[in-house]
């Protein structure tokens, strides 16, 4: 059993996104090891860590130790522009000064206790390397993401003047941050182990910086994987669904205007979450006589997201950008197979067994290869069946009992390649 320092910002036992990731994690790790959790969030705001503090009194969890690294006034008052959603990017400022304080309780840490390695596991965006690379122990970073830019040919997408502006400046942001952070590079070349959320980034990272790294989707499939009922197969209606913030980001606008030229209406989409174009996602549906295929459920429960989505024949991925979503592991352990734009994780994780890709040329082949598919799967339904055998076939590759195993082994290569580093600088 290893002693391993872990650096989670975000963690809760009952969200999903980045939350679920380092959930996940510390579950199935501290069957094997203890764990030190430094953690910044378990609620929707920075400095909200009542849902944990709460959990960890009334639920203990076996060889975990949670220690919150609370927000200064300083990290607060930073994060005012991005809270109000004036200057998202204010958000990393805020984010730096938090990691700051995180370094100086691991330094206090570490000082006091005898750790065997440090996993930086979360967030996985690669702009925040934090600091505590600097402690001169065996270090893992990732699962991380972020490196590739939004598809510039689905600039159009973005359906907000503010929206087109923050696509634009993340691209010309990202490529001067990709090369030119200091703290970036040295994280890297820090790393014993660097682990790459999805194979583009991948890429990215060894294309700007030479640096080797292992693939792994930060989070997987957790429990039975199965389909809750074929009789859903034998239904008129074909049920689809898209889960997600209604932002410009997540583009719900590519799936709303594949709808204006299907031939067939025996379809109806199950619209999931919430965000501020919401109201004008609802009314350009309305405009285009298309509002009656969508149900907008707002944001709901995440149990009652388990609900909607175990009824449903096809879960559909408009996102601009995204590393793995969990959703993606949710809808593959309940059988269902996604239609996704062909990027990011989902190209790595969505084949043509299991779900269908939309390749990325254009604006508008985007949408006419959406409406096509989707006409195929009203005309045939049979292909839903088809793929969500495909799904049952391909989901246990990503479940997290083949993720245990990778993790210990990984922890011994990098206590290996640390000690191997140490004795190569070593004179002699």
């Amino acid at each position: 059993m290893k002693n391993i320092l872990v650096l989670a910002y975000c963690v809760s036992p009952t969200r999903g996104s980045e939350y679920a990731v380092a959930w996940n994690y510390i579950i199935r790790m501290s069957k094997y090891h203890k764990l030190t959790v430094l953690y910044g969030i378990s609620g929707e705001q920075m400095g909200d860590i009542a849902e944990l503090e709460e959990f960890k009194l009334k639920t203990p969890l076996k060889n975990v130790h949670f220690i919150p690294v609370h927000h200064s006034h300083m990290t607060i008052a930073l994060n005012y522009l991005n809270r109000h959603h004036i200057l998202p990017f204010t958000y990393y400022l805020a984010f730096q000064n938090w990691h700051k304080d995180a370094y100086k309780v691991a330094k206090q840490l570490v000082s006091n206790e005898k750790f065997d390695l440090i996993h930086y596991l979360g967030p996985i965006g690669y702009r925040e390397p934090g600091y505590l690379w600097k402690l001169g122990l065996p270090y893992i970073w990732g699962p991380i993401g972020g490196m590739n830019n939004y598809p510039i040919q689905l600039l159009k997408a973005t359906y907000t003047f503010k929206g087109k502006f923050f696509f634009l400046l993340r691209t010309f942001l990202n490529k001067v941050q990709l090369k030119t952070s200091t703290r970036v590079k040295k994280a890297l070349k820090k790393s014993n182990v660097l682990l790459a959320a999805t194979t583009e980034n991948q890429q990215s990272i060894f294309k700007v910086h030479h640096a080797y790294s292992t693939w792994l989707p930060e989070n997987g499939i957790t429990g039975e994987i199965k389909i809750t009922s074929n009789l859903k197969f034998k239904e008129d209606i074909i049920h689809l669904a898209w889960i997600g913030r209604v932002d410009d980001f997540k583009a719900i606008i590519l799936l709303i205007k594949a709808l204006e030229n299907i031939s067939y209406k025996n379809l109806l989409i199950h619209v999931i979450g919430d965000g501020f174009i919401r109201k004008e996602m609802e009314q350009y549906a309305i405009r285009k006589g298309v509002n009656h295929l969508i149900k907008w459920h707002g944001r709901v429960k995440r149990s009652e997201v388990f609900s909607i989505l175990s009824q449903v024949h096809l879960h559909v991925i408009t996102s601009l950008g995204e590393a793995n979503t969990t959703v993606i592991w949710e809808a593959m352990s309940l059988g269902i197979p996604t239609m996704t734009l062909d990027h990011c994780g989902m190209h790595d994780v969505v084949c043509d067994k299991c779900g269908i890709k939309i390749p990325i040329i254009s604006y508008a082949q985007v949408i006419n290869d959406m409406t096509a598919k989707l006409n195929e799967l009203m005309q045939n339904p049979l292909i839903l069946k088809e793929l969500s055998d495909g799904v049952l076939k391909c989901a246990p590759n990503f479940h997290w009992d083949k993720r245990e195993i990778f993790w210990n082994e990984i922890y011994s290569l990098a206590i290996d390649n640390f000690q191997k580093s140490i004795y190569s600088t070593t004179p002699r």
